[in-house]
């Protein structure tokens, strides 16, 4: 990839304007399940080349309360963005990292299986509708979702861009053990494992069946099979994943003679890439907005 660091540490600080809202249609799955899709075009729709996918976090939220129309603005580029909700998602729901405060029906399903599997025939079913039309495709993942969407850039061959937020390479046991100590994550591990199907008790805000299924997925087996360029944007004080974790990415990449993951760490900045008042996730996506349409990023 040329020039991945110059891009995002030269970014042009465009004025911001006020977030475009969101349209909203319902996406039925293949086994008869549903959920919402919200979409933001920017610029001609007929125009556009660059399809931009995201999916949710950790918790509850809809989509197009913050992230969707933050991303569209943040990236400032033509493009169709489309946010694939969770299922059991309800419309305008805002809520924090946890699950504790959803549905039970949304506790039940919010399992990185289902995950994979629903954004995969999301992604699958969208770019089937208009084949060969998009020059672009772009997934982007915050948190959880960065996982996720590594996965999902890994199982395809259609994906040119992968955009990280506030993720790294390492599995959730080894992300927690650092901020929180190992002989706290083990206790906790050895109840989850004694319940590993129970949506009712919860650690951290999450049902113990989340725990058990995400527990130990290290991403960064995902990021070193791909030749796609992948952009990593993590705060120096992010107290949901270590910093080293993202700089472990980059390390093995480089170990392994890869040249297409770019790093980028903002001094003093947290899990959303914010900063004593200084919005550095904006910069980050506009920078990787730029990088792609120019073809700097290639």
């Amino acid at each position: 990839m040329k020039g991945i660091f110059g891009v995002l540490l030269t970014i042009l600080l465009c004025p911001f304007h006020a977030m475009a809202q969101a349209n909203s249609t319902v996406f039925r799955f293949s086994d008869g399940g549903t959920a919402t899709v919200r979409e933001i075009v920017v610029g001609d729709p007929a125009a556009v080349d660059t399809l931009v996918f995201t999916y949710g976090g950790s918790g509850c939220t809809d989509l197009a309360r913050y992230w969707l129309p933050t991303l569209a603005d943040g990236m400032d580029i033509p493009a169709r963005f489309m946010a694939l909700n969770k299922r059991h998602v309800v419309s305008g729901q805002a809520q924090g990292g946890g699950s504790d405060a959803c549905s039970r029906e949304f506790r039940a399903w919010n399992l990185p299986r289902h995950w994979m599997a629903d954004y995969m025939e999301f992604v699958s079913r969208t770019l089937a509708a208009e084949p060969g039309r998009w020059k672009n495709v772009v997934l982007v993942g915050g948190s959880e979702g960065g996982a996720l969407a590594a996965r999902v850039a890994r199982a395809r061959n259609d994906i040119t861009h992968l955009i990280v937020v506030g993720d790294g390479g390492w599995s959730m046991r080894d992300n927690l053990s650092s901020l929180m100590g190992a002989d706290v994550v083990e206790a906790a591990w050895k109840d989850i494992a004694r319940y590993p199907d129970s949506a009712e008790a919860l650690w951290r805000g999450h049902p113990y069946r989340y725990w058990f299924d995400t527990f130990d997925h290290a991403p960064l087996v995902d990021y070193l099979t791909l030749g796609i360029p992948v952009i990593i944007g993590i705060g120096e004080r992010d107290s949901s994943v270590p910093v080293a974790s993202a700089h472990e990415v980059l390390r093995a990449a480089q170990a392994a003679g890869k040249q297409n993951i770019g790093l980028v760490v903002y001094p003093g900045a947290d899990h959303s890439l914010q900063a004593e008042g200084h919005d550095h996730l904006r910069e980050f996506l506009r920078g990787a907005g730029q990088g792609i349409t120019s073809g700097r990023l290639d």
